[in-house]
């Protein structure tokens, strides 16, 4: 029969399942568990199906949770280890989990049995519902280690979970933080374009640094150890930030937002980066209003 662990509070949860890319997941997420001197909870879940789970079939799929667990405790044989094996919906499962962990870990292609679109759906599902944070990791396995720490930023107070993570995430990896702050804005005539925009776009910047600056500065007396640099940028969000991933080693970003992070989480800027980013995505929950 499958073995289940309790899981405990405030643990890193990674997400499992028979595909390779949840190996990139699981290494990542006993770096995690180290470097925030937490917990490491793997939790598989099997689906639901429309076969009756038999004890043997129950066995099987608990073996593979047995893989992973083992293979954390052999990359860190200090760190706390625990595991449960779920006949559950992967993402109502990790769902469920975020209640009580302080960050959940998945690889870009999700959780589950089926294939391809399915593993990404659960992947954004849990994305758009968890109640922690949640890095999701790259298919590839390959990002740079060394890079700097990415985090979209805009001027709104749903940003700032975001803004908070990304400091301390640089500065738990001892590297620089880049802010990036991008906007879209359409000129009334492309033919007029010219001499008579310059004063209006210099206007536009002034006023987009003067935000950032803003929404930065508690952040940097609080982290004084972190390098920060803003990159502002007339461009759409995805790709500045897809641009600015490729050279990353963490892009933050926040569930939702205004200004050039409009539905950061629930639009197409959130479905195409935890997709298709060079680097491991870390979707960090706004505060829930009533």
């Amino acid at each position: 029969m499958t073995r289940l662990d309790a899981q405990p509070r405030d643990a890193v949860v990674v997400g499992v399942d028979r595909s390779s890319a949840a190996h990139h997941a699981l290494d990542e997420a006993v770096v995690q568990a180290q470097r925030m001197h937490r917990p490491l909870h793997v939790l598989h879940a099997t689906g639901i199906g429309i076969v009756p789970w038999t004890i043997e079939r129950l066995e099987a799929q608990d073996r593979i949770t047995d893989e992973f667990s083992t293979r954390a405790q052999a990359l860190a044989p200090d760190l706390a280890v625990t595991r449960d094996t779920v006949v559950a919906d992967p993402a109502a499962a990790l769902v469920a989990a975020s209640d009580t962990a302080h960050l959940l870990v998945l690889d870009a292609g999700g959780l589950g049995h089926a294939a391809g679109v399915f593993l990404g759906a659960t992947t954004h599902k849990v994305a758009a519902h968890a109640h922690c944070p949640v890095l999701v990791t790259p298919h590839s396995g390959q990002w740079t280690r060394t890079g700097p720490v990415v985090v979209g930023v805009d001027a709104s107070r749903e940003s700032a979970p975001a803004v908070e993570w990304a400091f301390a995430e640089a500065s738990a990896r001892g590297t620089n933080l880049v802010a990036v702050h991008s906007w879209w804005w359409e000129e009334p005539d492309p033919f007029l374009s010219g001499y008579e925009w310059e004063g209006h776009w210099r206007e536009v910047v002034d006023s987009q640094r003067l935000e950032v600056a803003e929404m930065l500065a508690g952040w940097r007396e609080k982290y004084p150890d972190v390098e920060v640099s803003t990159t502002l940028v007339r461009a759409q969000t995805v790709a500045a930030l897809a641009e600015e991933s490729l050279g990353a080693q963490l892009l933050v970003l926040g569930t939702r937002g205004r200004g050039g992070f409009t539905g950061l989480l629930l639009g197409s800027v959130s479905t195409h980066l935890i997709s298709h980013a060079s680097c491991p995505v870390l979707v960090v929950p706004s505060p829930r209003t009533t």
